[in-house]
């Protein structure tokens, strides 16, 4: 039993490693090997779960070791409150990975061959994370491929769970493979050949579809965006003594980028340190500047509402032309123990359990803005860019550009800007529409429909970009319209595995 809980582990480690920082994605197609090795040892539902919670909890632990620091540093969690929340968040979503184990073994009883189920089981399972209580969706399996530009392409058909659904099935190929080898059967040539076969394809509308959208890399023509990156210390962020330096820093960058061309200024998420709606002097400030450098600018900020006698802070963005504030969205996904307290009766435990910015209300509507002879745009803030189902509504109701407003120094220098990034660079392709990232310490750039970087501000660095897009008319891809019924469709055929799969096993087990 010990050999295959280290079995399990090692699997998730590996899986781990696939993902930014480390980016040895190649880890990802041979990651799970280790854990149907040690489920198939011991195909009791129970032990099999184990395996599986074993494979999710290292993998989680490193993945997202970063929330420990987050937590401590930013959330002001006291380090023991801090431990143990985050213990708690990796067994709550390590239970995924033990309902895949457990459902696993249960097929393979019934079929003896549950590597043909593990893919369709794996995409259930990562869609269950995703839309599960508030959903966390971070670093499904398929992310850990983003730099496959070729191979992402799919994402606009499928969404990023057919990248996963690839991996776990080159998996199962190799374990049928390495399993054969070892009990000197007959190898499954057809399930091998039809496994490269569904990869070859994936391939293949990945080079078509690059071949087909314009690289637009060196060109300087179209609606000029300049992303401000003011590298701002999140340890001054708020504090009042810092704001002229905070507003002279972004003016500066903003005379850099219109120098340079730009039509439209973009600012980080709450990069303005002053709450809108409270009665206080320094609001008037990204409005003389939008009217020094005779550009609009899209500013982050916080906002307050009064409503029935009660105060309501909302993480807002906001479109500022000619001196006022045009338009305005409000962030409608917030940031567990960052923005709100999911378990809010640890409050009265004592101070510093919760964020200082744990009071957030969550907007209801998703924008589009129009700025002055620019494409519509929606705003994505911080978090809601691993969101796929927002950067959708908001190209289905009209949007041309998604822009991506984040203050990762939350998370100062660890995988986290790195792996959040990489997300949001799927969205791009997803939807078959411009991302624009701007962060506060980085990392900024932008992408093209094709998922193609085109410019880049390295993490905690001040810097000005500007990149000229052509936006399409497009009204979005297959996904965009449709969703994610390739990951509903897992789901469902699970079911209906149930019933046909004793055919497939007989066409598989027939070359034996």
């Amino acid at each position: 039993m010990i050999g295959s809980i280290a079995l399990s582990a090692s699997g998730g480690l590996f899986l781990a490693l696939a993902f930014p920082p480390y980016n040895l994605s190649i880890l990802a197609w041979i990651a799970f090997v280790p854990l149907f090795a040690a489920i198939h040892r011991d195909e009791r539902p129970a032990i099999a779960a184990l395996n599986g919670a074993c494979f999710g909890a290292v993998f989680f632990a490193v993945d997202v070791s970063w929330i420990y620091r987050t937590l401590v540093v930013h959330g002001h969690f006291h380090p023991v409150l801090a431990f143990f929340t985050f213990v708690g968040l990796i067994a709550v979503l390590s239970l995924f990975t033990a309902l895949f184990g457990f459902l696993l073994s249960l097929a393979g009883k019934k079929i003896h061959r549950f590597t043909l189920c593990a893919p369709f089981l794996w995409i259930g399972i990562e869609y269950l994370r995703a839309i599960s209580l508030t959903g966390f969706p971070w670093d499904l399996a398929g992310y850990s491929q983003a730099n496959w530009t070729a191979l992402m392409q799919i994402v606009d058909i499928t969404g990023v769970y057919g990248v996963s659904f690839l991996i776990v099935l080159l998996n199962a190929t190799v374990w049928e493979v390495v399993h054969s080898f070892a009990q000197r059967k007959p190898v499954p040539f057809r399930f091998a050949a039809s496994s490269l076969v569904l990869l070859g394809l994936a391939l293949g509308y990945g080079y078509f579809v690059l071949a087909a959208i314009p690289d637009r890399r060196h060109t300087e023509q179209g609606f000029g965006i300049g992303i401000l990156q003011g590298n701002i210390p999140q340890e001054i962020k708020w504090d009042e003594r810092a704001r002229e330096y905070t507003f002279a820093t972004y003016e500066r960058l903003g005379a850099e980028a219109v120098a340079k061309g730009a039509q439209l200024l973009v600012w980080p998420e709450t990069s303005v340190p002053v709450v809108f709606g409270e009665k206080n002097e320094d609001w008037k400030r990204p409005g003389r500047i939008s009217q020094t450098l005779g550009t609009p600018m899209l500013i982050g900020a916080p906002s307050a509402e009064m409503i029935a006698n009660e105060v309501h802070f909302y993480n807002s963005a906001f479109l500022v032309h000619d001196g006022i504030l045009q338009e305005r969205y409000d962030k409608m996904h917030l940031v567990p123990f960052g923005e709100y307290m999911p378990l809010s009766w640890l409050l009265p435990l004592g101070p510093g359990i919760a964020a200082r910015e744990a009071d957030y209300t969550p907007g209801t509507v998703m924008r589009v803005m129009q700025p002055p002879n620019g494409p519509p745009f929606s705003v994505l803030i911080c978090y809601e860019a691993i969101f796929p189902e927002l950067s959708r509504i908001a190209v289905a109701n009209g949007a041309r550009l998604l822009i991506n407003i984040t203050n990762d120094g939350w998370f100062g220098e660890t995988a986290a800007p790195y792996q959040h990034l990489a997300m949001a660079k799927i969205r791009s392709i997803e939807t078959r529409t411009w991302v624009v990232r701007c962060a506060n310490t980085g990392i900024s750039a932008v992408f093209d429909p094709a998922g193609r970087t085109i410019t880049e501000i390295p993490l905690g660095k001040e810097g000005t970009a500007v990149v000229f897009l052509q936006p399409t008319n497009n009204t979005g891809s297959f996904y965009t319209k449709f969703g994610d019924v390739f990951a509903m469709g897992c789901l469902g055929f699970i079911g209906i595995l149930g019933f046909a799969v004793s055919d497939l096993s007989k066409f598989f087990i027939s070359v034996h």
